[in-house]
C-alpha cells in the first residue's frame, strides 16, 4: 500500500470512528479491516492513542466513546487523536511545492506538545543518532489569512534563534516544509519544564532557586544583548535539563528591539493575552519593546519557585509568610522590584541583577564568579553517601524459629570486578602496581590473593572518581547499584531494605538538588536514573 492509499484508508478509519461516536454507523467488518492496517503500521501504531488501537471492535469504541462526553467532546477527541498520524502520513506524501524530512534518515517519535500554533514532534536522526524536536506550524481554528500572518511569525522566531548561540537558549538548526506545512528543527531538550520540576519536588529557598535563575538570566542577557526579547516567560518555558542546566524555550511572541541594527516589527492590531507572568503594561501596550518585560516575568518565576504559586497582587505577604529561612526581607525586596508594575522602578538590566547576586572578582586579569565550584555534590555529602554505604542498612525477620537479618550489599549478586566492568574500561585504566598492565589486572589479584586493600576501597580510589570526580561519575554509580541485572530481589524484604538504602540515599543527595527516580521498568523491576532538581 502507497501512502496516498494508506492516508485514505487512514481518513475512512478516522471518519468511520466520527460516525460511531455520533451515533452513525461503522460496520464491524470495515472496522476490523481498517484498524488492522492501521496497527500493522509502526509508526501509526505509535502516533495513535491506545484508547483507540486497541478497540476490538466498533461497539467497544462506541462504548468507550460515549465516556467523552457529548457529540462536540467526542469530535475534538478524535481529531486530536488523528493529528498527529495524518500529519506523518502528509509529510511522507512529496509534491513539488513541499520541503520533506529525509525518511530514510529520520524516524518520528512522540508528539512533545501542542498549541494554538500546532504541535511540537520528537524526531531521530538515524545517522547521526542524535534526537531533534520538529515544531510543525498547523494553527487550530485560523481563518487563510491569519494562517499566512501566523506563518510569518513562525518563521520570524526561528529566523531571530538562528542567530542566537547559548547554553541557556534552545537552538535553532534549520527550517523549511514537511507536508506543505513550515517547521523549525529545534535542539531537542531531554528534561522537564519548570512547571512539572516545582510540581514534583516542591518549592525551594531563595538559595537554591539562585541557580535555575542564574542560567534564566545568562539566556537572557545575551538574547538582550543580541537586540532580542522573549515577551513570553512562564514556568512551561523554561526547560531543566537532568543536569541541572537551564533552557530557554518558546520565542513565540518574542521580537527585535528597536535599535538602529534592527526593524520594529510590529504587527498591526497585535495582543497580547495577558497572564500572570507577562509585564501588564504589555497588555495595554502589546507594541511596547522592552527588556525590562523581560525583567518582570523573571520576577514571576523567582516567587513561583520560592512559592509554588504564579505570582499576584498579595506576592510581598505571601513571601514575607515563607520566613526567614527560606527567603530573607532583602532577598523578598528583590523579588519585588523585578514585580514592581512601573518598569522605571524595576532592574533595568538583567547584568545589573546578574551583579547583584553572583559577584564578580578579578583573579590573574580573569573574571570568575565566587564560589564557583565544578561540583555540585559536596564533600559533606560525599562523606555521609561513603558512610551510609559503607555501614550498610539491614532488616531482622524470624523464620521457623531462626532470628537472622537481611543486609543491603554494595555491588548486589556480583562480584566487584563483574560490577565494575558494567561502569569503567577497566582494561584500558592504568594499573597502579608495576607487575600488572590494567586496572582490571590490579583488581583481580586483590580479589584471588586478598591483597591488603582496605573494605570498599573503591571510593578512595581516584581512578574511579567517586570521591574525587564529577558528579556524573558518582550517580551513575548509584543508581547502578539498584539496576535489576545487579540485584535480584528474591523476596519482599530484600527489597525493602534496598528501597530504604534508595530512600536514604536521595535524603543525602537532594540536600545537593539530585534525585534517583525510577525512569524505566526491565521484566516489571525499576531502572533508575538522576536528575536535578533545582
Amino acid at each position: 500500500m502507497n501512502t496516498r492509499e494508506l492516508e485514505a484508508l487512514l481518513k475512512r478509519f478516522k471518519f468511520g470512528l466520527l460516525s460511531k461516536a455520533t451515533d452513525g454507523d461503522y460496520k464491524e467488518a470495515d472496522f476490523s479491516s481498517d484498524r488492522s492496517v492501521v496497527i500493522a503500521n509502526s509508526e501509526l501504531n505509535k502516533l495513535l492513542p491506545a484508547d483507540i488501537t486497541q478497540q476490538r471492535s466498533a461497539a467497544g469504541f462506541r462504548r468507550f466513546i460515549q465516556a467523552k462526553g457529548g457529540y462536540a467532546e467526542r469530535r475534538a477527541f478524535i481529531d486530536e487523536a488523528f493529528e498527529p498520524a495524518l500529519a506523518y502520513i502528509d509529510s511522507l506524501i512529496t509534491n513539488s511545492d513541499k520541503f520533506s524530512l529525509n525518511e530514510d534518515s529520520y524516524e518520528l517519535g512522540e508528539r512533545l506538545g501542542r498549541g494554538g500554533f500546532g504541535a511540537v514532534y520528537k524526531y531521530h536522526h538515524k545517522l547521526l543518532d542524535m534526537d531533534f524536536a520538529i515544531k510543525v506550524f498547523e494553527p487550530a481554528f485560523a481563518s487563510n489569512d491569519d494562517k499566512i500572518e501566523g506563518e510569518k511569525r513562525f518563521f520570524r522566531e526561528a529566523k531571530m534563534l538562528f542567530h542566537l548561540n547559548h547554553d541557556n537558549i534552545v537552538r535553532v538548526y534549520d527550517i523549511g516544509r514537511t507536508g506543505g506545512k513550515p517547521f523549525i528543527r529545534l535542539e531537542f531538550v531531554d528534561g522537564r519544564t519548570l512547571s512539572k520540576c516545582i510540581r514534583d519536588m516542591g518549592s525551594v529557598s531563595f538559595e537554591r532557586s539562585k541557580k535555575p535563575i542564574k542560567g534564566i538570566l545568562s539566556g537572557l542577557l545575551y538574547a538582550h544583548e543580541n537586540g532580542i526579547i522573549h515577551r513570553d516567560l512562564k514556568p512551561s518555558n523554561i526547560m531543566v535539563l537532568k543536569d541541572g542546566t537551564i533552557k530557554i524555550i518558546d520565542f513565540g511572541v518574542s521580537t527585535y528591539l528597536e535599535t538602529g541594527d534592527h526593524t520594529r516589527l510590529t504587527k498591526t492590531g497585535e495582543q497580547i493575552c495577558g497572564g500572570a507572568y507577562q509585564d501588564p503594561q504589555l497588555v495595554s501596550k502589546p507594541s511596547l519593546r522592552d527588556p525590562r518585560s523581560d525583567i518582570y516575568s523573571l520576577g514571576g518565576l523567582w516567587f513561583f519557585l520560592l512559592t509554588n504559586r504564579d505570582p499576584s497582587a498579595d506576592a510581598q505577604r505571601v513571601l514575607q509568610n515563607l520566613g526567614s529561612s527560606m527567603v530573607t526581607p532583602a532577598q523578598i525586596d528583590i523579588i519585588l522590584r523585578c514585580l514592581n508594575s512601573d518598569a522605571d522602578k524595576r532592574f533595568q538590566s538583567c547584568k545589573e541583577i546578574m551583579d547583584l547576586l553572583f559577584p564578580h572578582i578579578e583573579a590573574n586579569g580573569v573574571t570568575a564568579v565566587m564560589g564557583k565550584s565544578s561540583h555540585r555534590i559536596t564533600d559533606v555529602t560525599r562523606r555521609d553517601i561513603f558512610r551510609h554505604l559503607n555501614s550498610g542498612i539491614r532488616e531482622e525477620y524470624y523464620e521457623n524459629g531462626y532470628h537472622g537479618y537481611y543486609e543491603f550489599k554494595l555491588f548486589g549478586d556480583f562480584e566487584e570486578l563483574e560490577f565494575l566492568k558494567r561502569l569503567y574500561q577497566l582494561d584500558s585504566m592504568p594499573s597502579n602496581d608495576s607487575r600488572f598492565p590494567n586496572f582490571e589486572a590490579d583488581i583481580r589479584q586483590h580479589t584471588i590473593n586478598n591483597e591488603d586493600w582496605e573494605r570498599n576501597w573503591i571510593f578512595t580510589d581516584d581512578r574511579l572518581g567517586l570521591s574525587t570526580g564529577d558528579d556524573d561519575t558518582l550517580l551513575r554509580f548509584l543508581c547502578e547499584m539498584f539496576h535489576p541485572a545487579v540485584r535480584d530481589w528474591k523476596n519482599d524484604l530484600e527489597e525493602r531494605v534496598c528501597l530504604e538504602a534508595l530512600r536514604i540515599l536521595n535524603s543525602l543527595i537532594t540536600e545537593d538538588g539530585y534525585e534517583i527516580y525510577e525512569s524505566d521498568k526491565i521484566s516489571g523491576r525499576p531502572v533508575f536514573s538522576y536528575r536535578y532538581c533545582l
